[in-house]
């Protein structure tokens, strides 16, 4: 039975396609794409991780209230968590944000921002179209480093979820947060020349549960023309997904 329904145009999210780049098999990539076209079937009732993102994000703009924000926000979370009428969905949730909050706060001195600091993203994010593509793109906060005649800026990704285990699932995963730092370079270009020059080391993915920081490559070309071709076969078969 086929289920609905069902997005009739391909539309991923920028994470659903880093890690369908990197999806070992076949069944794995089409899995991606389902999720992606029956959003109303597979849509969690809570997005995971938000209040966790939102906060370290807020941590990174405002590195002096780092404490106070981390703070504020674990106890709002501790109230979902112990509320009564909260859903054991929105439970869980509490409790993993709040461990990747800790985390975040245990391991963020040890991070290397190389020079980054940090403002908010702006919203709403307009998304990017490749190879036929919608891909909608919502960025955590906006990254800026000072350059000789200009700020280069970039996009950031906080990415709390904890993964799979074994060589070779952290070997994807450094691969999927490698495409994603791409995808955020490639936005930055369509949609934020007005605050500096776009420049792709200055795009990160921050992998919080791994502390560490993936920045995009010094040449995009390989893995825009990965991105491009990955996107013009999900086109192709989007309809018999």
């Amino acid at each position: 039975m086929a289920l609905t329904p069902a997005r009739a145009t391909p539309k991923i999210s920028a994470s659903q396609l880093a890690d369908y780049l990197v999806a070992p098999t076949p069944m794995g990539q089409l899995g991606i794409l389902r999720l992606a076209k029956y959003p109303s079937d597979s849509r969690p009732l809570v997005i995971q991780y938000q209040h966790a993102r939102r906060c370290i994000a807020a941590c990174l703009q405002s590195p002096a209230r780092m404490n106070g924000n981390a703070a504020a926000a674990i106890i709002a979370l501790e109230q979902r968590r112990d509320d009564p009428v909260s859903s054991p969905l929105t439970r869980d949730d509490a409790v993993r944000s709040i461990e990747v909050i800790q985390t975040f706060q245990r391991t963020v001195n040890a991070i290397e921002l190389n020079g980054r600091r940090f403002d908010a993203a702006p919203h709403p994010s307009p998304p990017l179209t490749i190879s036929g593509v919608e891909v909608t793109v919502w960025p955590d906060a906006i990254a800026l480093v000072d350059g000789r005649d200009s700020s280069r800026v970039g996009e950031v990704f906080i990415r709390c979820t904890i993964g799979a285990s074994g060589d070779a699932a952290e070997n994807r995963r450094s691969e999927a947060n490698g495409h994603l730092a791409t995808i955020a370079h490639m936005h930055a270009v369509a949609n934020l020349q007005h605050l500096g020059t776009p420049h792709s080391p200055t795009s990160m993915v921050l992998d919080v549960s791994r502390n560490v920081v993936v920045s995009g490559p010094a040449s995009t070309t390989r893995r825009v023309a990965n991105i491009q071709a990955a996107c013009g076969m999900i086109a192709a078969i989007w309809p018999t997904v």
